[in-house]
């Protein structure tokens, strides 16, 4: 019989590994055993469900079947004979229950997690919106994106990925808004990870991108319901992981990283000027060190004649060019970012802030830089935390040096060559395959318009460069 294949598979594990414990029980001239790890099982549940209905069991018959049928009280049961995924069910937190003489055995679902309760969310701050934002346990995210998505199209598929670590993965869409193009390519990369190990969604997006090494983000990320339920009535596709508190957007285009979604529960042209005000933080944090060094190094003669007088004068104590100066305090700047995130939360904001404004104040008074490169680098700092992802900022932290470098060579015309060439770079990504900076390009000036004006009672339709199947939004 197998049921001593299965035992001997059991065993083999058991002598080198921690927690695996197999309980035996005699019912009536029955052996049954009880196999489980004890840290991810509810032992409640193996206690109640399965030990004791199976010990006050008082008829003369025990087979697999009527364990499982008429015994125990688990919800989950499977009947299986391959002795080769019982370890597997094991490890995914199921109870393995063998009876002498038989053939087959059942695994059972009796996994306890451990989780965090559903708290306000970390990153994506708002005044006017739901605060309940997902966290660890992948069961708890979906529950939040059905109870707001009651469609009968909201489809929900389930992948493991990983060799060791078998993580769940769920991919949730509209089936009769999202392309079936769309859906259809981001599950052949999922179906074609070839992995140990994913811990965090972070790992997806890097092996499912189009550009494994580019710098901008193909895909968005979120830790709201509320914004997961909203991208899915556009046409995109959401990804949870188990394990990890941010779920992926996909496509993502460019200029969508910049909308909130409580930007669509306030009022429309406070929204869209919000909206045009975090495009143009973005462009004022990649631009304002390297146009400092430009207008200093190369081109003075752009500002008032009064101005460059009372610029020089600052400057005239400071030991070093303007390159070296915007490089070496946008550096001090990202050690201070590090240093307040790294930090305890009690003392991160203060050891910021106070580092901040000594250092800026001791180095000016020392005359290590200027007043105005000062003031320059903390605007360029607070506009690079408008962004609602900020995703789509930390790849400006590295283009800031680039830009302060190409500037120092060729003045105006290095900015010029540097957003030309980032520009350049935008425009050649694809998200999955959606063009990255639609609809600026391929150009659409009426979709351009939509994009901006924020209302959803204006938006008749869905955009256009999703190709959503139903096209009309009612």
């Amino acid at each position: 019989m197998k049921s001593k294949i299965f035992l001997d598979k059991i065993e083999e594990d058991l002598n080198v590994g921690y927690g695996l414990y197999v309980r035996k029980l005699v019912v009536k001239d029955y052996i049954i055993h009880v196999a489980f790890i004890s840290q991810i099982t509810d032992k409640n549940d193996i206690s109640g469900k399965i030990i004791s209905p199976l010990l006050q069991y008082d008829k003369d018959d025990i087979t697999i079947e009527i364990i499982a049928h008429s015994i125990i009280y688990t919800d989950n049961i499977l009947i299986d004979e391959d002795e080769n995924k019982i370890l597997s069910y094991i490890y995914e937190g199921n109870s393995i229950i063998i009876v002498e003489g038989e053939n087959s055995y059942i695994a059972t679902n009796v996994i306890k997690k451990e989780k965090r309760n559903i708290e306000t969310p970390q990153f994506e701050n708002s005044i006017r919106a739901p605060l309940d934002a997902f966290n660890e346990d992948l069961n708890t995210n979906l529950n939040l994106i059905r109870s707001r998505m009651k469609d009968t199209g909201f489809k929900v598929e389930k992948f493991i990925v990983g060799t060791r670590t078998k993580t769940n993965i769920a991919l949730a869409y509209v089936i009769d808004i999202a392309n079936d193009n769309y859906v259809n390519e981001i599950r052949n990369r999922i179906e074609g990870i070839s992995i140990d190990g994913i811990f965090e969604s972070g790992y997806i997006e890097k092996i499912i991108s189009n550009k494994k090494n580019g710098l901008f983000p193909e895909m968005g990320i979120t830790e709201k319901a509320d914004t997961v339920g909203a991208n899915l009535l556009e046409g995109k596709v959401c990804i949870l992981i188990d394990g990890s508190n941010l779920a992926l957007l996909a496509p993502k285009t460019f200029i969508e990283f910049f909308d909130s979604g409580e930007d669509h529960y306030s009022n429309t042209y406070f929204s869209t000027f919000v909206y045009v005000t975090r495009l143009l933080s973005f462009i004022i944090t990649l631009t304002l060190s390297p146009m400092y060094v430009s207008i200093v190094s190369f081109h003075p003669d752009v500002l008032p004649s009064q101005y460059i007088l009372a610029l020089a004068s600052t400057r005239a104590g400071v030991p070093v060019n303007a390159i070296t100066e915007a490089f070496i305090m946008e550096i001090v700047v990202e050690i201070l970012r590090e240093a307040s995130i790294r930090l305890p939360k009690k003392i991160g904001p203060a050891i910021g802030i106070v580092g901040t404004i000594v250092i800026g104040q001791a180095a000016v008074i020392a005359g290590l830089v200027s007043p105005l490169m000062v003031i320059i680098v903390s605007l360029g700092s607070i506009t690079s935390f408008v962004a609602p992802d900020y995703t789509v900022i930390n790849p400006v932290r590295i283009l800031k040096f680039f830009m302060i470098i190409i500037t120092g060579m060729f003045g105006l015309y290095g900015v010029a060559m540097g957003l030309t060439i980032i520009l350049i770079n935008l425009i050649s990504t694809y998200s999955i395959t959606v063009p990255y900076m639609a609809p600026l390009s391929p150009s659409n000036f009426k979709e351009i318009l939509t994009s901006l004006y924020t209302s959803l009672f204006h938006k008749g339709t869905r955009p256009k460069f999703m190709k959503t199947k139903d096209k009309k939004r009612r």
